[in-house]
């Protein structure tokens, strides 16, 4: 594994552990937008580790930097959702 600051990635790691355990549980359609941001950075961080960090495949982005890249493709994909069509959907989650 290459090198990177274990400071930072510990501290994210509490701080992400911290916002979950106070986003309250509730129906999909409920959740706000910073709420599911939160939500979903478990999962940014699971498919990041998936990714191959040597020089040849990822150039010179650390798994900082894929992780980092990750939660602002989720910040512009949680901003794209539309309410009103889910609002009107019979099945929320597969709309």
């Amino acid at each position: 594994m290459k090198k990177y600051n274990i400071k930072n990635y510990v501290r994210y790691k509490e701080d992400v552990k911290r916002s979950i355990q106070n986003v309250k549980t509730k129906r999909f359609i409920d959740y706000t937008p910073s709420e599911l941001k939160v939500i979903f950075l478990p999962l940014v961080e699971n498919i990041s580790r998936k990714f191959a960090t040597s020089q040849e495949a990822s150039g010179v982005m650390s798994i900082n930097d894929i992780i980092q890249e990750g939660s602002l493709q989720l910040c512009k994909a949680v901003d794209k959702i539309d309410r009103t069509k889910l609002i009107e959907s019979e099945n929320i989650e597969q709309t």
